[in-house]
């Protein structure tokens, strides 16, 4: 299914919060309707009511109200629009020639040579829009011939330029100056007492995590203490989501531990534990600046194919059972964790799937969740499942999409609430045989 059909993320109680670096709003319920009359206006060379369609097709809401992440003015004889990625804001203009559309990153007068050498070499990596300096302004930008447009021709280099933008913003941000980012007006604060309780939280995830890996036996322990860094990093990627720096350096640590650089395990384990450790040390006036609200238009990750999921959870749980067989039972809900938060940080998934895994999170993290002032699914305490508000989320989630996928079941009826761990199991079970056959 392309990605313009199903953007992520659609669950409606999620509103008051953002978790993840995907989007965090439901797509328009008319999206397939106006996809298909771009493509019908595109065909009868009808090119401004053809970007008017594919554009509106665009638009997130949270409930009934748009989330503005793109707002869209037609003229008799052009276009003209503002869409929003993160800390970027792509502005366009459309005719019935060309779509020529840019985004501010930088204050050229502001960005040393290293900076603007960087963005160059960056320019080779990019299919459809390029770097450039006007006005004393590093820009990014993109132009289509209308000459044989179609939507699918369109929505790929919007979402470079949005994509792009984004990051070399958030990065630019990271390892240089902040003060030579421009155009950031549209980023939403978030309250002091929220930061405060982020921070916090940050804070006893880390040392949770500290102990777990002082329990550790002292032998042959070289993956588990990878899988407890990696897994926090990921939840506080994922729950926290901080921006800016530490959110630039997370996806990069995170990154790096994957990447086949020639480094032992046992390297890679330092590197996670350093970061750690200045993760701990950062004080909350560093930390308060680097957490904001971001609209999303784009989901940065490529949408996975329901058997790539499906690979993943089966050798996550062969991994656990090799755990459990060898009695390495203080790993073994970290682990649960994992499967988690890496299937939400590293695949573009189906919004049903995502909002699944969400739930997942939230069980295995009631405490939290609890206390940003949610209806808690378990009870840590007491080890009790929420059963039939657990029942009745999956059932929300999966009927919207039945029509399409004729096979797709709820399954909170099947589910074994004896323990987290089992409740862990049996969820991973039943995401992989969900059925996403198109009839």
């Amino acid at each position: 299914m392309p990605e313009w059909f199903n953007r992520l993320f659609d669950n409606k109680e999620l509103d008051h919060y953002q978790f993840g670096r995907g989007i965090n709003a439901q797509i328009d319920p008319k999206e397939p309707e106006l996809f298909l009359a771009s493509t019908e206006a595109f065909e009868q060379e009808k090119t401004i009511e053809a970007y008017h369609h594919f554009l509106l097709s665009l638009q997130n809401y949270n409930g009934e109200d748009p989330t503005h992440n793109i707002i869209v003015k037609k003229e008799v004889d052009r276009l003209d629009f503002e869409l929003i990625q993160g800390s970027a804001k792509v502005t366009g203009t459309v005719t019935e020639k060309s779509l020529e559309a840019q985004c501010i990153i930088a204050d050229a007068t502001l960005t040393d040579v290293a900076v603007k050498r960087r963005l160059l070499e960056r320019d080779y990596q990019l299919t459809y829009a390029r770097f450039y300096t006007q006005e004393k302004r590093i820009r990014l930008k993109i132009r289509l011939d209308n000459m044989t447009m179609t939507p699918q021709k369109v929505f790929f280099p919007l979402r470079e330029i949005a994509l792009n933008a984004d990051y070399e913003k958030e990065d630019m941000t990271s390892e240089f100056s902040e003060q030579a980012v421009l155009d950031t007006g549209h980023i939403i604060s978030i309250v002091d007492e929220q930061k405060r309780q982020k921070y916090d939280y940050m804070q006893r995830w880390i040392k949770e995590y500290e102990q777990k890996i002082k329990r550790l036996p002292s032998d042959d322990n070289i993956g588990m203490v990878a899988f407890t860094y990696l897994t926090l990093l990921l939840q506080i990627d994922y729950l926290i989501v901080p921006k800016k720096q530490i959110g630039q350096k997370i996806l990069r640590h995170i990154t790096e531990y994957f990447s086949d650089d020639g480094k032992s395990v046992e390297r890679k384990n330092a590197e996670l534990q350093a970061y750690v450790k200045i993760l701990k040390a950062t004080e909350y006036e560093t930390f308060a600046p680097q957490l904001y609200n971001s609209i999303i238009t784009f989901s940065p990750m490529e949408r996975a194919t329901h058997e790539e999921i499906v690979i993943f959870i089966d050798e996550s749980l062969g991994k656990i059972r090799w755990y459990k067989n060898n009695r390495y039972s203080h790993i073994i809900i970290t682990l649960y964790r994992y499967i988690s938060l890496y299937l939400l940080y590293n695949y573009g998934l189906h919004p049903s799937l995502r909002s699944l895994l969400h739930l997942v999170v939230e069980v295995q993290h009631a405490d939290y969740f609890k206390d940003l002032g949610y209806r808690p699914l378990y009870e840590p305490k007491t080890k009790e499942f929420e059963k039939r508000q657990i029942i009745n989320r999956i059932e929300k989630t999966i009927t919207p999409y039945q029509q399409q996928f004729k096979q797709l079941k709820p399954f909170g009826e099947k589910l074994d609430l004896s323990s987290l761990e089992q409740f862990s199991h049996d969820f991973y079970l039943q995401l992989k045989h969900l059925d996403y056959t198109e009839v």
